[in-house]
């Protein structure tokens, strides 16, 4: 290789990013035996390229001119096309010598100059620049019906359907922050990303880093609430995909797994841009993967599994042990207590339970028989990871429990296997014990209102001002009005939820039991107590003897805990302070105040 091949490259005179207003920008290379030829458009640079010449003024004579948003990325009637889009403007240059050789690798810049298009975005910019064939040609482009679309199944083929490696294009990504100049800027492989909703115009991406592209990992600290600053492989979630297009499902039913210690992807909202065209808005997320439990849990990668559905799906590693817990459970009594402190053993009983109350509560559409990921190291017990919550926060009165106790002919997002475990853990008395109490905590801490709405609000605050200009690109939303009534039928879905999730779970429970309950299972006296607080229940026959109960404040603490039994029991309650308390117990819950 000529040593210009190693050593050559383009200077630039400043670094793409956020600019106020248009400058003059100097392109050069360290010999002055060579040029340099650059393009606008997005494409590698080539020997019939624009050759450099004197400093470009960078406005919208810049612009790229490919117009690739009137190219058709789905099917035809789920296709929008807009009057004209925003642009950013990319500069991506290489050095050639006096016989149009390239001796350089490709440099890219994308500048988005906000006085040009009065583009006063404040959220991070990510701009995607490839060759044109590798996105939009008819037998390789990654982004059209292509080749591989079927008039007859226009919603379930396509060359964006296409999986693998060999449907992985090389791209340069970059990205910056609104107000700082820390970014970055490499080389990667792109593939589409997401099950049905690969079908829109902006569908979902991943976008990974190799060593043969140039860098091994993204190094940027991308999200506030995670130290972790080095990625693998990065997911770009579409907001157009979301129902009812609030665009907040996935990110905060996301937000509230993390919060209750359930594994997660962290994500930030983002806006694209796609060889210098505006791509919309999506969240930028990690992929929940393999690479995500070496990040953030130190696993060792030799001895990792992790599983991607309730058959036994193999997302990583090897799905022997899952398989041989399955088949030990379909053929196991789960009401001998020793057979349920096996399964204990075999699983994170506490994860699954948080993890099954976060799915139930948020009401997605879309689990259990979809959507479902877990994992282990070392052989220990099985961990479940939350993603993909776009079919959440949709109906608050959707009985989840009747949805988790299915056992009907296989559906698109429900199967027997699917609830398997669920319906076995529910014949075991302490099982339900523990899962009542742990849901009652929720209920009435991190799953309350007034602990939701303060993330629900800082989204939907961030996402405003981008609105429009993803409402114009793709019309999803329809418009900025149906994006505040989407946002306001999530907003009367977290207000109501609350109510309706525990009264659902109680009509479970009786249904459970068989048993035709009062509101008077519970009671609670003197209310307001002092020191001494009495518990008078009506009793199922088919529970133990001995149950368990726990005292919650306000906030989902648990301040005391114990055992009680069928009758009347007295608990000592001296130790609370003056305030409203809940006590939990066989799966109800009652109100009291100490005075």
């Amino acid at each position: 290789m000529n040593v210009f091949g190693q050593t050559e490259k383009v200077v630039f005179s400043a670094p793409g990013g956020f600019y106020e207003t248009s400058f003059s920008l100097s392109l050069g290379c360290l010999s002055d035996l060579h040029h340099v030829r650059y393009t606008t458009n997005g494409t590698t640079p080539n020997a019939a390229s624009n050759l450099y010449e004197q400093p470009l003024w960078l406005d919208q004579n810049l612009y790229s001119r490919s117009d690739i948003y009137t190219i058709l990325t789905s099917p035809p009637d789920l296709f929008y096309l807009p009057d004209s889009v925003l642009h950013c403007i990319v500069i991506r240059a290489a050095v050639f010598d006096e016989n149009d050789s390239c001796m350089s690798k490709t440099f890219t810049h994308s500048y988005l100059i906000r006085d040009l298009d009065n583009i006063d975005t404040q959220l991070p910019m990510l701009s995607l620049c490839a060759d044109s064939l590798d996105l939009f040609d008819y037998e390789t482009g990654i982004l059209v019906p292509g080749a591989h679309w079927d008039s007859t199944a226009p919603h379930n083929t396509g060359n964006y359907y296409q999986r693998g490696r060999e449907w992985e294009r090389l791209v340069n990504v970059e990205y910056y922050e609104p107000n700082d100049t820390a970014c970055i800027n490499q080389c990667c492989g792109l593939r589409t990303h997401g099950a049905i909703s690969r079908i829109y115009a902006a569908k979902g991406l991943k976008i990974y880093a190799r060593e043969e592209y140039g860098k091994k990992r993204f190094k940027h600290k991308f999200f506030d609430d995670t130290p972790i600053e080095s990625f693998k492989h990065l997911v770009l979630k579409a907001f157009a995909v979301f129902w009812p297009h609030s665009g907040t499902n996935n990110y905060l039913s996301t937000q509230l797994a993390l919060h209750l210690g359930i594994e997660g992807a962290h994500s930030r909202p983002i806006v694209v841009f796609l060889n210098g065209e505006y791509w919309g808005v999506y969240f930028l997320q990690e992929k929940t993967d393999e690479r995500y439990l070496e990040n953030h849990l130190d696993v060792n990668l030799n001895n990792c599994n992790i599983i991607e559905n309730w058959y036994g799906k193999v997302d990583y590693g090897n799905n022997h042990n899952f398989l041989e817990m399955m088949n030990w459970l379909s053929q196991t009594d789960l009401t001998d207590d020793d057979n349920y402190e096996t399964l204990c053993q075999l699983i994170d009983m506490d994860n699954f339970i948080d993890y099954v109350i976060l799915e139930t509560y948020i009401g997605n559409w879309d689990w259990p028989g979809n959507n479902m990921r877990c994992w282990q190291v070392d052989d220990g017990p099985w961990r479940w990871i939350f993603f993909d919550g776009d079919y959440a926060f949709i109906r608050e009165d959707f009985d989840a429990f009747d949805n988790l106790m299915y056992t009907g002919p296989q559906t698109g997002s429900n199967n027997t296997q699917a609830t398997l475990m669920f319906r076995k853990l529910m014949t075991n008395p302490h099982f339900v014990d523990r899962f009542s109490l742990r849901l009652n905590e929720l209920c009435h801490g991190p799953l309350q209102y007034d602990s939701i709405a303060p993330l629900f609000q800082s989204i939907t605050q961030t996402l405003e001002p981008e609105v429009n200009r993803q409402v114009n690109r793709f019309g999803r939303p329809l418009s900025f009005e149906a994006w505040r009534y989407g946002n306001s039928l999530v907003d009367q879905y977290l207000q109501q939820r609350n109510t309706s999730y525990l009264a659902s779970y109680d009509h479970f429970l009786q249904t459970l039991h068989n048993e035709e309950f009062t509101t008077h299972d519970l009671a609670c006296y003197p209310n307001p107590a002092k020191d001494v607080l009495f518990v008078e229940t009506v009793h199922a026959p088919s529970l133990p003897k001995e149950t368990a109960y726990r005292i919650t404040n306000m906030m989902g603490q648990t301040l005391l805990q114990g055992n009680i039994t069928a009758e009347t029991q007295q608990i000592n309650i001296e130790s609370l302070p003056a305030g409203m308390y809940f006590i939990s117990f066989a799966g109800r819950t009652q109100k009291f105040v100490v005075k």
